[in-house]
């Protein structure tokens, strides 16, 4: 393969670009099977987003001189592939010596939000039994996660994904006016227009 060579957000710039186009055309499908299938994959590429970002974001800043005393870390956890739950819990606090607030707001929806993913990502059957007179069906599986997304919003997920994304900037110190140019940057939303 040959090697290229680009922009750290290209990557996460492609995973929101794309997460935007199934979000937008899975909003107005009108085949309940078809909706359901793709917003569970909004689930999936709005938390992959994210990932993507905070890998990039966090090996971008620790080249800056100001966060060098995070770079050991930061490096071994990404060669070693450590998880998103360790990368959340421990990176912002780490660098900005500042912790997400993972118990309410924007940083719990984010959490519930990479925990539905996980259940789907990492499903396996539990393997249960249902019994009814003179009837018995072994090997059923829990399917409840995966049917929650139906009640959910394709344009929802891709909030949560964005505002999360929002917040880490905010931990970082950027200013509340600078952090959609930010978002812009790292994922290519264009700034709604100030009224």
């Amino acid at each position: 393969m040959q090697k290229t060579l680009s922009s750290p957000n290209r990557m996460v710039c492609s995973y929101f670009d794309a997460l935007r186009r199934l979000s937008y055309r899975t909003e107005h499908e009108v085949n309940i099977n078809h909706k359901h299938q793709d917003t569970s994959l909004c689930v999936i590429l709005s938390v992959t987003g994210v990932e993507a970002f905070l890998n990039l974001y966090f090996r971008v800043l620790i080249s800056e001189k100001a966060y060098k005393h995070a770079e050991e870390q930061i490096l071994s956890d990404l060669d070693n592939k450590v998880s998103l739950d360790i990368k959340i819990k421990s990176w912002p606090y780490l660098v900005f010596n500042e912790k997400l607030d993972l118990g309410s707001g924007i940083g719990q929806k984010f959490t519930t939000l990479k925990n539905l993913r996980n259940s789907i990502v990492h499903f396996s059957s539990s393997h249960e039994t249902i019994k009814t007179p003179g009837i018995t069906i072994n090997g059923m599986a829990n399917t409840s996660a995966y049917d929650s997304i139906k009640a959910m919003r394709p344009i929802e997920l891709l909030g949560i994904s964005e505002k999360f994304i929002c917040e880490i900037f905010r931990l970082r110190g950027i200013e509340k006016h600078n952090i959609c140019h930010m978002l812009h940057l790292w994922t290519g939303k264009v700034p709604e227009k100030m009224s």
